[in-house]
Order: structure tokens, then C-alpha cells, then sequence
């Protein structure tokens, strides 16, 4: 769901910490606005609590021609700015680097986001709309978080050979594979550069998807004909899959009596602020090494996305 930044007119400036506010010279009358953004009004998911969560906020007050009227700093969730009235198009940063460098709608348009940026305490939100600046009412600007979420939602147990009903099943971490590492603040832009991509090496594999891209846990035995409602969620920048692009992959890394294999499930073409729901059934030993997707023969899943939102994803492999 998008979280909501409201502008409402003010007669005094709120108290925000280490607020830094930029005004361009304007002949128009001047008017004193406050940006914040309402917690009551952010939409809660399942996953960590700091996915709605401001500590820092930009706001950016362009005008018809495209230039720069006004520019707002604060660490904090409101902060207050004096811009002239009329039409406007005006943008929000939530939780990224310092972008006071910026003088044209262009380009911040243009302006990249790196998905390092982001961590399980923090996540970069954007969005731009044109506006009417007057003395009175309220403005607001929806934002929308840069990444998508991925959340396997469970796992069962379907093997199709006797031999392998009997032989003891788990589960022991999931993460993603050939992950975009950058994309457009307010445009969605192809990536240029990617996580994991064709790495077959779990040590690196581990050591490039960190904590947002990788969770290992005590392995969790699935008896044949169970599921195993998992719940376990990763995030990514969004792989939209242009022409000739490899998608992102959802590994589920198991055991198999004691031996490992690995379950790619192919994610579609993704967007940001969506969340891609994967439920997995597995009906045979999976690949060898977590770059070599399995066929149909092998597991089936089902991939629902939804806004932040959830998007199911199911597949029987």
C-alpha cells in the first residue's frame, strides 16, 4: 500500500531535527507550508516494522518551468517550507541520501537509487504529483517503497517416488539470485548492475545478499504430504526483465537426506512496492546448485503478487 506524505498550510514552523530548507527567488506571493507524514495513515504488511517507518524526508517544490522553487530537509517525518503559490509538481524522498544538489525536475527524474541504500531498518520511498500551492486545504503526496518483497508463504511435501516419501525432507534457508542493485527514484528505470548473478558459490551468494536478500534458519522437516507455512520474507530492487534480461530467482535451499539441493522459483516481471506471495510444492530432488532452475517435473509453485499488496507465486517442482 502506499504510504501517504501530507502538506498542510501552517502558521508556525514545526520543531524538526537538523531541518535544512532551500528557496528559490520567486516574484509570486509566499506561503508557509508543512510537509509531514502521518503515521495513521501508513499501511501496515507482514515483514519487518520498519517498512513504514520515516527518518528522514526531502521534499522538492518544482514549478511549470521545471526549475527548482523549493527544497526541504529534515531527519525526521515533517518539516516546514516557504515556496509561492500556484500549479507545482512536488516530490518526496523518504529515507535516501542528502539530494540537496538537485536544481530541475529532470534531474531528479533521472536521479539512480542503489539498493545498498535500504536495510531492514530503513527503506527508500519516493513519489512525485502536480500540485495547486495555495493558503488554504491540504496537499498530499502518495510515496511508494523502491523495493519489492518477497515472501514464501509455504512449502509441501508432494514427493511423486515412494523412495523419496520416506527419506527425511527440510528446508534450511531461502534467497534471491540475479537481484537488480540499482533503479530510478521516481522512474522505472532497467537496472545496470545485479546481485548474484550466475554465482553458484552459497559463501558468496551469502556475502553479496546480506540480511535483506538471504535468511538461513534451523532446518525445518516437512513429513510427506505436509505443508510447512513459512512466512519467511526477503526484498529486493524490482527486476522488470526488459529484452534479453534474465528474471530474478527465489531459491529454497533444502536437504534431502542429508544431501543439499536447491529449488529456483522463476519471479516475473517485477514492480516496486509489490509484494510476490510464493507457495512451493516439491515433488522431486531439486538441482545440484542454486543457479540451475528445476522443471516442472520437479516442483510447482504459484507466484501471487499483490500491492504491498501481495503477489502469490506457486510453483510444483
Amino acid at each position: 500500500m502506499n504510504s501517504k506524505v501530507m502538506l498542510m498550510a501552517a502558521l508556525a514552523i514545526c520543531g524538526c531535527a537538523k531541518m535544512e530548507e532551500r528557496v528559490a527567488p520567486q516574484s509570486e506571493e509566499m506561503v508557509e507550508f508543512s510537509f509531514r507524514i502521518p503515521s495513521q495513515q501508513m499501511t501496515k504488511a507482514s515483514g519487518t516494522v520498519a517498512e513504514d517507518e520515516v527518518k528522514d524526508l526531502q521534499v522538492f517544490i518544482f514549478g511549470q518551468d521545471g526549475q527548482l522553487h523549493a527544497y526541504g530537509h529534515a531527519e525526521a517525518d515533517q518539516l516546514t517550507l516557504t515556496c509561492s503559490t500556484g500549479e507545482k509538481r512536488v516530490a518526496a524522498l523518504v529515507n535516501a541520501p542528502l539530494a540537496n544538489y538537485i536544481s530541475d525536475e529532470n534531474s531528479l527524474m533521472g536521479h539512480v537509487s542503489l539498493f545498498s541504500e535500504n536495510s531492514l531498518e530503513k527503506f527508500v520511498m519516493a513519489g512525485i504529483e502536480p500540485k495547486t500551492i495555495d493558503k488554504t486545504g491540504e496537499v498530499i503526496i502518495p510515496v511508494s517503497r523502491l523495493v519489492s518483497k518477497v515472501v514464501l508463504t509455504s512449502v509441501k511435501n508432494d514427493f511423486q517416488f515412494e523412495q523419496h516419501r520416506e527419506m527425511n525432507f527440510a528446508i534450511k534457508s531461502i534467497f534471491l539470485t540475479n537481484a537488480p542493485k540499482d533503479r530510478g527514484y521516481l522512474s522505472a528505470t532497467n537496472p545496470t548492475a545485479w546481485y548474484n548473478k550466475g554465482v553458484s558459490d552459497m559463501n558468496q551468494i551469502i556475502a553479496n545478499a546480506g540480511t535483506m536478500m538471504y535468511d538461513g534458519f534451523q532446518p525445518v522437516s516437512i513429513s510427506y504430504g505436509k505443508t510447512h507455512e513459512s512466512g519467511k520474507f526477503l526484498y529486493c530492487y524490482p527486476n522488470p526483465i526488459a529484452a534479453g534480461a534474465a528474471p530474478t530467482y527465489l531459491v529454497v535451499e533444502a536437504i534431502l537426506e542429508g544431501k543439499l539441493c536447491y529449488y529456483p522459483v522463476k519471479l516475473p516481471p517485477m514492480e516496486s512496492n509489490k509484494c510476490y506471495n510464493v507457495s512451493l510444492t516439491v515433488c522431486r530432488p531439486g538441482s545440484s546448485t542454486p543457479d540451475v532452475p528445476v522443471d516442472t517435473e520437479e516442483a510447482v509453485f504459484k507466484v501471487d503478487v499483490q500491492q504491498w499488496t501481495n503477489v502469490p507465486v506457486s510453483d510444483t517442482i
